[in-house]
């Protein structure tokens, strides 16, 4: 390469006898505009902040205070919608070029009301609207039909009354009516007889007198089996109705000797229960057991 080449005056010159980077001797106040307007946007953002914070600083410094948490409620002016009655609703105009300005002071939102849309100002909701509508009509849950009345049972001593289809079942021990081995009414079995008069009076349906005894077998002259013993002894209840008035198309007399008991035959106890009389009131019509 020339002298020439590299001369202070040649093509060269001014990269190799440019300035150096840290040379700022021959740097003209125009290289440095950028610098000042780096420095004005770090000043525009600095006093942003600043207002900013003159802004909000006191809200942030109550809210941290309070114990519960504050929420804000907007001013919305809504009616409460009355039933029935369309009523329009008006709606406050926004401006959107408005900067909101929030209060100095917060207080808690209004608490909603189960009736309807609520209105946050201090006014009384309208009686109408707290009046409720009228029922129209009801729905049952279920569709349950009347009860049917319990019927009464009549009261006798010494005679056990229990309901059965289409009538009464009146059971008598035979130790109330009949002395041991006999057939005919004691005394006080006439008298407990008589006492059933007034009710089989007032029945109208049929009468049926069952007679009943143990599995323990029995033969006398007169009676051979229990068959005989147990028809005798509801006749014996029969001939008493029958004299009293009763009407002999309505009563029957029945013998069933052991075939129906009601405990086991193996203790007294259930041989007693066995020995009994029974009086089925069966009902005008009524299907035959």
């Amino acid at each position: 390469m020339s002298q020439a080449a590299i001369s202070p005056g040649g093509p060269f010159a001014d990269l190799l006898f440019d300035d150096g980077p840290f040379d700022d001797s021959g740097r003209s106040s125009e290289s440095d505009s950028w610098l000042m307007s780096y420095l004005d946007m770090l000043m525009l953002l600095i006093t942003f902040f600043v207002l900013m914070l003159a802004l909000y600083g006191g809200q942030l410094a109550s809210r941290d205070s309070a114990d519960t948490p504050v929420a804000i409620a907007l001013p919305l002016h809504v009616p409460a919608v009355k039933p029935a009655v369309a009523t329009p609703v008006a709606l406050p105009a926004l401006n959107i070029g408005e900067f909101y300005r929030p209060p100095r002071q917060l207080s808690p939102a209004p608490v909603a009301s189960d009736i309807g849309f609520y209105s946050p100002g201090p006014a009384a909701v309208p009686e109408t609207v707290m009046a409720m509508a009228p029922m129209v009509f009801s729905v049952p849950l279920f569709d349950l039909p009347d009860p049917q009345p319990v019927p009464v049972l009549p009261q006798i001593e010494g005679v056990e009354v229990t309901a059965i289809p289409h009538g009464l079942n009146l059971r008598i021990q035979d130790h109330l009516l009949f002395d041991s081995s006999a057939v005919g009414l004691s005394d006080n079995g006439g008298q407990l007889v008589e006492r059933l008069i007034p009710m089989l009076e007032d029945f109208h349906g049929t009468i049926s007198v069952e007679g009943h005894t143990d599995s323990v077998p029995i033969s006398t002259s007169r009676f051979p089996s229990n068959w005989e013993l147990s028809a005798a002894r509801a006749s014996a209840v029969v001939r008493v109705l029958r004299m009293a008035g009763i009407d002999g198309e309505r009563l029957r007399a029945i013998g069933y000797a052991s075939t129906h008991p009601l405990a086991s035959n193996h203790t007294p106890a259930g041989r007693a229960s066995n020995r009994r009389v029974e009086l089925v009131l069966q009902e005008p019509n009524s299907p035959t057991p």
